[in-house]
């Protein structure tokens, strides 16, 4: 019988502790290290950072895919959640309330989603951060908070980011070289997505006003547990929920033992990676069309997928594919419920001494798949750009001489107070 683990248990783990800092403000580059100590692993948070990850993972996906209807999808929300913590961590008041509840952060807040998510991530680094892709999956993932060269960090928000996050300050010339910077970011990037991700940030997205950009990189190389043979993948047809049909590459089994799931209109098979750690459960809907299984996709859900899983002998059959989905994310993420974030109201003043007025420009995301008979091979990056609100464009209007005011009631047109101001210093 095959044995897995969750990919995010708990495992004992080797760890430093997190030196401790002055607590003053600093300009970013005043720290000498250039390897962050992080903070030590907590087990005891793992299970609780891990039904956040799945509630986030549900509620993004069903977001990105509604706006993708008859479309392929692919997304990391593991990666999204990552980014948007580091942002969390300098945030403040209804802002901060907001994304706690889109990240699904667990009590106590802040505290205990930068510890699980601390704690999942070395978890992750500790068992595959040096696999060769083959007989062992390799999993690295990567953050960095790249600043503008005058920005003063708050040492409170550089030392939750390094100590949690493993992310310190790279300065980079937004002010007179955004372009040279947007190129920085963007190779940093590919050189920790395999090149699969080679320009994250579009021409125009950093501009001379932007701030700080947090980005995180995820990046998946695993071989099949049961190889499949590429002379026995052939054509076969494939149809879709519109009816159609078409040929595709169909890799094809029979394997040992994998994990098998009959759910209410749908079946899943778990289909084991190299190593016994990691495994890619597919679902299929048995009646009516895949936005139906779509449409009950919630983090009980994920949870009762991974957990229900019976194992039994499995002749798969399943396609080759190779795809790739770059998002913005700013829409969707103001409509799951954080919008303060992305407007002048924002309050993100736990970032910086000297830019106390700042907000989110835009969630940008990208993701790449690969399937073929060998494995699997997926990357993911996502950064969240932050700069100063925007000053409303449009006729200007200064009420700087004597004005009547009209108090009404906009539905039925009724006035209900009326005046006129001459000298507003006068109160009687």
């Amino acid at each position: 019988m095959v044995s897995r683990r969750s990919i995010l248990g708990a495992v004992p783990l080797a760890a430093v502790a997190l030196t401790a800092t002055p607590g003053h403000a600093r300009l970013n580059g005043s720290s000498p290290s250039t390897s962050p100590q992080r903070v030590p692993p907590d087990p005891a948070t793992v299970q609780a950072a891990a039904s956040a990850v799945r509630g986030f993972t549900a509620d993004l996906y069903r977001t990105v895919a509604s706006s993708h209807t008859g479309g392929n999808v692919v997304c990391a929300p593991y990666s999204v959640q990552m980014a948007l913590a580091m942002a969390r961590a300098g945030a403040g008041s209804t802002t901060a309330d907001e994304m706690d509840a889109v990240l699904h952060a667990p009590h106590p807040r802040p505290g205990a989603l930068d510890s699980g998510l601390n704690t999942v991530d070395q978890s992750l680094a500790t068992r595959f951060q040096d696999g060769d892709g083959v007989r062992q999956p390799r999993v690295t993932t990567a953050n960095a908070v790249w600043t503008r060269l005058d920005l003063g960090l708050r040492s409170g928000f550089q030392d939750t980011l390094a100590g949690y996050y493993g992310a310190l300050p790279h300065p980079v010339d937004f002010r007179g070289a955004p372009e040279a910077a947007r190129q920085e970011i963007n190779t940093w990037v590919s050189d920790r997505t395999n090149a699969k991700i080679p320009e994250l940030l579009a021409p125009d997205s950093v501009r001379p006003d932007t701030s700080l950009v947090l980005t995180n990189t995820a990046y998946l190389k695993a071989a099949w547990y049961y190889p499949f043979r590429a002379s026995a993948t052939v054509a076969e047809p494939f149809t879709r929920d519109d009816g159609t049909v078409v040929q595709v590459p169909m890799m094809r089994g029979p394997f040992d033992r994998m994990g098998h799931l009959l759910g209410d209109g749908w079946r899943a098979v778990d289909v084991p990676l190299a190593g016994d750690g990691l495994a890619m459960a597919v679902v299929m809907p048995t009646r009516d069309n895949l936005a139906a299984v779509e449409a009950n996709l919630d983090a009980a859900w994920l949870s009762a997928l991974f957990a229900g899983f019976q194992f039994t002998d499995i002749q798969l059959r399943m396609p080759r594919w190779t795809f790739r989905l770059p998002a913005q994310l700013g829409a969707a993420l103001s409509g799951l419920g954080m919008p303060t974030a992305f407007t002048p109201y924002a309050d993100f003043t736990g970032m910086s001494t000297t830019d106390p007025a700042l907000c989110i420009d835009d969630v940008v995301h990208e993701t790449f798949i690969g399937v073929d008979e060998k494995g699997v091979e997926a990357a993911a990056a996502s950064a969240v750009i932050i700069r100063p609100p925007s000053i409303p464009q449009g006729p200007q209007f200064f009420v700087n001489r004597p004005f009547l005011y009209v108090i009404h009631d906009r539905v039925t047109g009724v006035p209900l107070f009326i005046g006129r101001v001459h000298d507003p210093l006068v109160t009687g």
